[in-house]
């Protein structure tokens, strides 16, 4: 059904990660500041999650409600009713003009059952787990992606590499219809990052300074990491700092560069604060991070607003936001010759890049993107005040 003599004006988020993802914080945080009205809800598994709150979301109302459990993973169309029957007892569905689903199943298909019932229209972003979870091993589950793709008024991607990607998997029909409404919105980085440019500084050309800030999970792909940067050992000074930790390869890492095989690489162990992780940043020369898989990668922009040109994944995260031969280069992630490679290419143009790399930086300025989504939210649903 759908709401009659009340003004729809606000923008309702699902999120079930909203909790664990500062990247969500941010972006109603800016909205907000664009006189965007909001209100999140979220269905999460612990009791932990559900008591979280942000400060800087105080005007915003949240609803992180603990109704899943593990089993959901296995039920997903009992979750999706479950959540779906809940929502209207939590959020004045009569004010909501706009539902934002923020990854394509989990989200999609609450989005897409609220869309059948109370005539909401919804968009829906795709993210890593959408590609490479749900896709893979959740074939049971393409005719709701299908739906949900259909029936959105718009499809955000984080980056262009997922966009591609989803496009391949679709039929003819369906793959037009999803092009024609789709965009590109990547996420951006604290205002922090972009405020103060970091100082210029003389490099020892013969040295070569590389940088790895995340965690150590396998995905993150640290092993490739390592032989490639030895095989640069071999023929000039490079050294590698690892920033982080955590992750189910931490032990194999720790194994690794206690083997006495990487003397050029070191652990600098996990580092919270931003003020000195810049100050790491900004002692190194490239950054390098070559995941198996990336949603978009905020570390990437974190390192070139502090003057880093960075070597990412090909295929994946901010591959295809740059231009080729610039401030990054994209290497195969399973070749280890080719990330060394790519090492090289982007070293090869230092120093002379750092202040492109700050200048691109900027173009991930939280308020900019804020901008973008308060036009999608326009486009999609406009405000909309109805009279008795």
């Amino acid at each position: 059904m759908a709401f009659h003599g009340e003004p729809r004006y606000a923008v309702l988020h699902l999120c079930g990660d909203f909790a664990k993802q500062q990247i969500y914080t941010l972006l109603v945080k800016n909205l907000a500041q664009q006189s965007v009205a909001q209100v999140v809800y979220a269905p999460v598994r612990t009791a932990a999650e559900a008591a979280w709150s942000a400060p800087e979301l105080v005007g915003t109302p949240c609803h992180l409600r603990h109704i899943l459990s593990g089993r959901d993973r296995l039920f997903f169309r009992a979750k999706v009713r479950r959540v779906v029957r809940d929502i209207p007892g939590q959020v004045d569905l009569a004010t909501v003009r706009l539902v934002h689903a923020h990854f394509l199943y989990s989200d999609g298909a609450i989005a897409l059952a609220l869309k059948k019932q109370f005539g909401l229209p919804f968009i829906v972003a795709v993210r890593n787990t959408d590609i490479n979870a749900f896709m893979r091993y959740r074939p049971d589950l393409a005719s709701t992606r299908d739906r949900v793709l259909a029936e959105a008024e718009k499809v955000v991607f984080l980056s262009h590499a997922y966009q591609s990607l989803l496009s391949r998997r679709l039929d003819r029909v369906l793959r037009q219809r999803v092009e024609a409404k789709s965009l590109v919105v990547p996420n951006g980085i604290q205002e922090d990052w972009l405020a103060e440019a970091p100082p210029v500084t003389e490099r020892d050309p013969q040295s070569l300074r590389l940088l790895y800030v995340g965690d150590f999970s396998l995905n993150k792909n640290i092993p490739a990491l390592l032989d490639a940067v030895g095989l640069l050992a071999k023929s000039r000074d490079a050294r590698l700092t690892l920033v982080g930790g955590g992750g189910d390869g931490s032990k194999q890492v720790d194994r690794l560069l206690r083997s006495g095989r990487f003397p050029f690489a070191k652990n600098a162990g996990r580092v919270s604060d931003p003020r000195e992780l810049r100050g790491i940043y900004r002692e190194h020369d490239v950054f390098v991070m070559v995941s198996h898989f990336e949603t978009f990668g905020v570390v990437y922009i974190e390192a070139l607003s502090q003057g880093l040109p960075i070597v990412h994944s090909r295929g994946q995260g901010v591959d295809g936001y740059f231009e080729p031969a610039t401030v990054a280069e994209a290497a195969h992630p399973q070749e280890v010759a080719d990330i060394a490679a790519c090492i090289d290419a982007v070293a090869a143009r230092l120093p002379g890049i750092r202040g492109r790399c700050i200048e691109e930086a900027r173009r991930f300025d939280w308020r900019h993107i804020a901008t973008t989504y308060s036009v999608i939210y326009n486009d999609a649903a406009p405000v909309v005040e109805i009279s008795n």
